[in-house]
């Protein structure tokens, strides 16, 4: 025994009663070096583990026995499994997680021995059962979640669209219900007619409206994007459950006749520009290309636009230069400035709509700030509430001929270039009375603070 010991330990020098003194310090020594090894892999995560049916394992076992599960689930049968695992080492033999598997059971920590998630050695081991296996689960889960956090808000759509089937089945599969081709009402005195409802009603008036006013007000000079704009228009027309009626003032609530709403995706500014110019929010890409292009070839026009929003040309052309398509961060969104740059390269006029001060409405148009010889107006109009987050394009029905239109924005007056476009700003003298009529008007600086 004497020199077996000294063989193992290596040494020849050592008498037995000093021996055994360094045999057990030794011992000693590598137990510690076994428990630091099995703390570490218990915050050790294993990528090839994060699918089934390893997954829940992650952080709440010791890497170490998902590596020996790993192992045993590739050893190959010849007649019998042996099921020597859950007798040395608390884990469960490949013939159990095959049956798992086929059962489409995922492996948890309470399948495995406590001492995987507890590190804690017993001797003899301790075979207790794990006291709550929902509280185990429950534990897992709200990890995920807090990871899913972690990860932002496209993580946090995602995985609410995978969970609500299973949490709410019953709203799944749901369509709009048909039409009843039925009318209702009393009927009227020598007739099987119903009277219609109020939906049909109100709808008949608003197919006669639009076959009334086909035509509502020609443009002083059609161009071809006024020409597909008209040809294209698909807008809702539910006036009365427009839900930003809120950002008009009251006056012009009863002339929007319906509205374009783009996704709000952070290009929903660059979307409704595309929509006014190609009949559709498809080109809301190309739409930021065609305004860099613009800005860089006439810097000198737009710098002092953008000088308190982005400072500089560079600063301008990042912000503008997403060519990611969909939902893009704030630092690439449409900002106001950039209407003026639109007005001036499409000759549009355009009104905008919104809030300040959480609850005052407030409207401003703004014009080209310069023209090419020989233009001599607008080509068209076109009205936008912006919410502070989103823009919507509005349909403004026109009264008599005349759509109403807010005072001009101070931005507009202030960099316009006269000596370009003169007295434009007397064209929408008759527009403007409209809206002051109406009862329409723009914030002043005392205004601002209420």
């Amino acid at each position: 025994m004497h020199s077996s010991l000294k063989k193992w330990l290596a040494t020849s020098t050592h008498k037995i009663d000093t021996l055994f003194l360094r045999f057990h310090t030794s011992v000693e020594g590598r137990v510690i070096e076994l428990k630091k090894d099995l703390e570490a892999s218990l915050s050790k995560v294993f990528a090839l583990a994060y699918g089934p049916p390893y997954g829940n394992l992650n952080k709440e076992v010791s890497l170490w026995a998902i590596e020996l599960m790993m192992e045993e689930r590739e050893r190959e049968i010849v007649r019998r499994c042996g099921c020597r695992l859950p007798e040395t080492h608390g884990l469960p033999c490949k013939c159990k997680m095959d049956e798992y598997s086929v059962a489409g059971v995922e492996l948890y920590p309470y399948h495995l021995h406590q001492f995987w998630s507890s590190l804690v050695y017993e001797s003899p081991p301790d075979r207790a059962e794990w006291e709550d296996h929902d509280a185990i689960e429950r534990n897992i889960f709200t990890a995920m979640v807090e990871d899913v956090y972690k990860q932002g808000p496209a993580a946090i759509r995602k995985a609410t669209q995978i969970l609500r089937p299973h949490i709410h089945p019953q709203v799944e599969g749901l369509q709009e219900p048909r039409e009843s081709e039925a009318q209702r009402g009393r009927p009227p005195k020598r007739t099987n007619a119903g009277d219609p409802s109020s939906f049909e009603h109100e709808r008949a008036r608003a197919e006669k409206r639009s076959k009334t006013n086909q035509s509502p007000r020609t443009p002083r000079s059609k161009t071809p994007a006024a020409a597909r704009k008209s040809q294209h228009m698909q807008v809702h027309n539910e006036r009365n459950v427009c839900p930003y009626l809120r950002y008009v003032p009251p006056s012009i609530h009863p002339l929007v006749r319906g509205w374009f709403d783009p996704e709000p995706d952070g290009q929903c500014g660059f979307r409704a520009m595309s929509h006014a110019i190609h009949g559709d929010e498809g080109h809301y890409l190309q739409m930021r290309q065609d305004i860099i292009t613009e800005v860089r070839n006439h810097w000198g026009l737009y710098e002092g636009v953008y000088l308190s929003r982005d400072g500089s040309l560079e600063a301008v052309v990042h912000r503008l230069d997403c060519r990611i398509a969909g939902r893009c961060t704030q630092e690439y969104w449409f900002e106001e400035a950039d209407l003026l740059v639109f007005e001036t390269m499409y000759n549009w006029a355009i009104v905008v709509y919104g809030l300040y001060g959480g609850r005052h409405t407030y409207g401003y148009t703004a014009l080209p700030m310069t023209a090419p010889e020989g233009i001599t107006q607008p080509s068209d109009v076109m009205a936008l509430v912006f919410t502070g987050a989103h823009w919507v394009r509005l349909i403004i029905e026109d009264v008599d001929g005349v759509t109403p239109m807010p005072p001009f924005s101070p931005q507009w007056s202030h960099f316009q270039n006269m000596t370009s476009i003169p007295d434009w700003d007397l064209l929408y003298e008759q527009e403007q009375a409209l809206y002051a009529i109406l009862g329409g008007h723009y914030p002043n600086d005392d205004e601002e603070g209420d």
